[in-house]
């Protein structure tokens, strides 16, 4: 589904949730549609809210509804599928498990998280595919798999990084990235113009945009890093701020 199909369909979810007054689950968006979902909700007076199995999922399953009508996390309709393999003898890509998954014939906006930590694989799937995905997928990459179904979600593992902290002048978008990846202010500009950033896996190209705690920002090739606090000013009136790049 192209990203004109998809803000159809989100409209129309939107539109069906003020029109009935009834809840109304799309499939798994990614944090961009999830962006264009709250849009939306505004636009139409409902609200918009998002669950993807875990606290820190990165796609996830949304659902517009009446405003005090928020559901509950069992009510998502997505599925845990857990399986093993033998990692001493092979290794096993994010890209090997979702090339897999789409040779089932399934669409992207079926699977949400894969997360592969030492032996095991989590793959949150749409409730009514979870079967199917279940039963014929036995293999990705070199590795053999075994899904089943899991009954309770465990806690999943953090993401794998490192802390770093730095002292910035403001919170404009070329003094944050600048010192997220060490680059000169000029040089951090000219890559924003240049539509190179990502702002919460949004484009954006102002040089001034102000990035907020917690923002995600991407540089084509150069990794994510997430700006997880202010630490407060030093005497000369600069911002401390601590980071998180993703490994």
């Amino acid at each position: 589904m192209d990203r004109e199909e998809t803000l159809q369909t989100l409209e129309g979810a939107a539109r069906f949730a003020s029109a009935k007054g009834l809840s109304r689950f799309t499939r798994f968006l990614d944090p961009a549609q999830c962006a264009e979902a709250d849009r939306l909700a505004r636009l139409y007076g409902v609200a918009f809210d998002r669950f993807g199995g875990y606290p820190r999922a990165e796609r996830a399953i949304g659902c517009f509804h009446p405003f005090g009508e928020e559901p509950v996390e069992c009510e998502y309709p997505l599925v845990c599928l857990h399986a093993r393999f033998a990692s001493r003898f092979c290794t096993l890509t994010h890209r090997d498990l979702l090339g897999a998954f789409m040779a089932l014939g399934l669409t992207r906006d079926s699977v949400g998280d894969m997360i592969i930590e030492d032996e095991d694989i989590f793959l949150f799937v749409s409730a009514a595919v979870a079967d199917y995905v279940a039963g014929s997928l036995t293999s990705a990459g070199r590795a053999s798999l075994r899904f089943e179904v899991m009954e309770e979600i465990p806690p999943m593992p953090e993401p794998r990084g490192q802390a770093f902290s730095a002292v910035i002048s403001s919170m404009r978008l070329d003094a944050v990235l600048a010192a997220a990846y060490k680059l000169s202010r000029s040089e951090a500009a000219e890559a924003i113009r240049s539509g190179l950033v990502k702002v919460d896996h949004l484009p954006c190209t102002q040089t001034d945009a102000r990035v907020e705690e917690g923002a995600l920002l991407s540089l084509r090739g150069k990794g994510r890093v997430r700006l997880v606090s202010m630490l407060g000013t030093t005497r000369k009136q600069r911002i401390s701020v601590s980071f998180f790049r993703y490994s």
